[in-house]
């Protein structure tokens, strides 16, 4: 029996860190004249993603606890969270689509992508996922020793990888 209710996903850009090594924040940076927040909510949207959310907490000390923020503001719990640090701004949307599939058939479990044997990002969370665990390595560390399964996805998209740490990184 196919369950009638809509999977429900909300994405988190994950845009609170001072950028020490980018020489700004990272949520003010862009590209082709677009912030990277703005690209990758485009390409958000484009996978069909409606529910996004801007994580830019500048109080919290690290992703996690960007994350956990985020979280605790939502009004509606999703089924599944779209986790997307703002420094991967060039992830496709055909990527993306290809990641929420994913989660639609598998709710259960996390979804990491996978570009020619190496993770990248977004990754995608389901909402059981306990993120308010004690962690020291963050989100990683919840995800490893929780019992919830984790889905490996082959893509073909070098932009899971591309983390934008310094200005020379964009080229």
């Amino acid at each position: 029996m196919q369950n009638s209710t809509p999977f429900k996903v909300t994405a988190i850009i994950l845009a609170s860190g001072k950028g020490t090594r980018y020489g700004r924040p990272k949520s003010e940076a862009s590209v082709d004249g677009k912030l990277f927040s703005q690209k990758i909510s485009t390409s958000l949207l484009e996978a069909g993603v409606r529910d996004i959310v801007l994580a830019e907490d500048e109080d919290t000390a690290s992703p996690l606890d960007t994350l956990r923020a985020a979280v605790s503001k939502l009004e509606v719990k999703p089924d599944s969270y779209l986790v997307f640090p703002v420094d991967h701004p060039f992830v496709k949307s055909e990527t993306i689509s290809i990641l929420l599939q994913s989660a639609y058939q598998n709710p259960d479990c996390v979804i990491k992508p996978e570009f020619r044997g190496q993770r990248g990002h977004p990754i995608i969370i389901p909402s059981s996922l306990n993120i308010y665990e004690e962690a020291e390595a963050g989100l990683r560390e919840i995800i490893r020793y929780s019992s919830i399964a984790t889905m490996i996805v082959p893509v073909e998209d070098a932009g899971i990888l591309q983390n934008v740490n310094h200005m020379q990184d964009i080229g």
